[in-house]
């Protein structure tokens, strides 16, 4: 049975996703990046990926993620480093460049959304960020 505020909570996600995804654009539009681009970096910026672990987390095929890569290598953004001890293995690395843009990517991102949070009662973004998390947590489950 389908619970009665699914509906109306997925439309609100769904919402909030797009108006993030907007002004996300037009924030990389200024730093002179794609989407997908900006997706990999996020990825990329804790740690060095394969080839195949990208193309796992970003959902895409791995020749989209070879054309993605060409062109952030040629922007200087990323490295391809093959691994030692199996050469046939590529890790892909960020670069100082790229992790200058993802960081002010993301302070862009957080200014967009801090001028909005704002305008709310502190116990209620509280409230907003515990039970997204719980969400989060039941969603990873499956």
């Amino acid at each position: 049975m389908r619970h009665p505020l699914a509906k109306d909570l997925e439309l609100k996600m769904r919402k909030v996703t797009m108006l993030l995804r907007k002004n996300t654009k037009s924030i990389l539009a200024q730093h002179d990046i794609t989407l997908p681009q900006y997706y990999a970096l996020i990825q990329l910026r804790d740690q060095s990926l394969t080839m195949g672990e990208l193309c796992s987390r970003l959902f895409l095929a791995s020749s989209t993620i070879t054309d993605l890569i060409d062109r952030m290598e040629s922007q200087e953004l990323v490295r391809r480093v093959r691994v030692e001890n199996d050469r046939r293995i590529i890790r892909i690395e960020l670069l100082a460049g790229g992790r200058q843009i993802i960081d002010r990517v993301i302070d862009d991102r957080l200014d967009f959304l801090s001028k909005r949070l704002d305008k709310i009662a502190e116990d209620k973004i509280e409230e907003l960020i515990r039970t997204t998390a719980e969400l989060i947590t039941l969603m990873e489950e499956n």
